[in-house]
Parts: C-alpha cells; sequence; structure tokens
C-alpha cells in the first residue's frame, strides 16, 4: 500500500528517525539541568551534532536533586 507514492514502510523508517532526532532536543529543552543561554547552547548542540551532543549534556550537566543534596551537605 502506498501513500503518493510512499510506502507505509518508508513512512515508518522516516517517523523513526526524525523522533531519534527529535528526541535528544526535547528532552533538553524539558530538562531542568541547565537554563537559559545554556539552554540555548545544547539546544544549538544537539540540533547540529544531535547524539553526541545529547552524550555530552547528559554527562556534563548534573541533575538538580544531586546538586541539591551536595549543597546539604557542604553546609553540615
Amino acid at each position: 500500500m502506498e501513500v503518493g507514492g510512499i510506502s507505509i514502510l518508508q513512512l515508518i523508517i522516516l517517523l523513526v528517525l526524525l523522533l531519534l532526532f527529535i528526541l535528544p532536543a526535547a528532552h533538553v529543552l524539558f530538562s531542568s539541568r541547565s537554563h537559559g543561554g545554556a539552554k540555548f547552547g545544547w539546544i544549538i548542540g544537539i540540533l547540529l551534532f544531535s547524539w553526541l551532543a545529547y552524550a555530552a549534556f547528559l554527562i556534563i550537566t548534573q541533575p538538580v536533586k544531586d546538586a541539591q543534596a551536595a549543597n546539604k551537605s557542604n553546609h553540615s
């Protein structure tokens, strides 16, 4: 079955590839790991270098709850 010259399988593959490209950017956009200009920089990096920049984002930035726990232990 074809839709306008594109088979259903091709359409599914295209949607999966699009999701794999969009998912990292969406995670950075809605993440609390970075704010303001840094978030904009991560989005640009991910749009240009996709999963490589996303891996760097996950390694370099720390989850907020871990940072708050570190602050509490430093003040004790």
